[in-house]
């Protein structure tokens, strides 16, 4: 055998050399998964929530224009879509704005088209975006969350929280993304931020809500 040919022969790897890279690359990406995974699940939870502020930037606009009342009650998933309430809120108008849709739901075609739920507690309670002695600050009581992606409801009514509310959409310490009176948005645990037995509810007062 020629030298040359030896050289030639020599500049390859060996069946053990490429094992052990092969092994090499596999734990890297055993490693870099969990990362990439976590990554990406951070960024639907953040998307998330600028689509509720988004949100909470309607609502604003929507209360200036009646009078302090937050949301319009009663247009849920029983009225046709040109008649319920995000017709009233968004503009244009539209029953199904893409901001009302979370990119980390289960489901990426939830009922009725959207993820997140009204707290009609404050509808119940005659809560305007000023009412005080609300049991607590505005900052803590809810708007607007998320909700299962099985239920059709726009509004978490009374006795319907353990059934229709999302607690954990973004993860056991993370929990789930809402919107507050004051018009923030954030994530919270429910069993942190959110205690009691229906944690959506407040004490409330006022007159009547006006016609819609």
């Amino acid at each position: 055998m020629s030298l040359a040919l030896k050289k030639r022969r020599g500049v390859g790897f060996t069946l053990v050399e490429l094992l052990v890279v092969i092994g090499v690359i596999a734990i890297l990406i055993g490693l870099l998964l969990p990362s990439l995974a976590k990554a990406r699940k951070q960024s639907l939870q953040v998307k998330c929530l600028s689509n509720l502020k988004q949100v909470g930037t309607y609502l604003t606009i929507y209360l200036n224009d009646n009078n302090g009342w937050v949301y319009p009650p009663g247009l849920g998933a029983d009225k046709p879509r040109d008649q319920r309430w995000p017709m009233f809120v968004f503009k244009p108008a539209v029953w199904n704005p893409p901001i009302m849709k979370c990119p980390a739901d289960v489901d990426p075609d939830p009922a009725e088209d959207h993820s997140y739920i009204l707290n009609d507690h404050l509808h119940d309670k005659n809560v305007k975006y000023h009412t005080k002695w609300l049991g607590r600050p505005n900052s803590e009581v809810v708007v607007l969350g998320e909700k299962r992606s099985e239920w059709p409801d726009y509004y978490m009514n009374r006795g319907d929280f353990n059934t229709r509310v999302e607690p954990y959409r973004h993860g056991l310490q993370v929990g789930s993304n809402y919107l507050f009176l004051d018009m923030h948005a954030e994530h919270a645990p429910k069993d942190v931020a959110l205690a009691g037995l229906d944690p959506w509810d407040v004490n409330g007062g006022g007159t009547t809500l006006p016609e819609h």
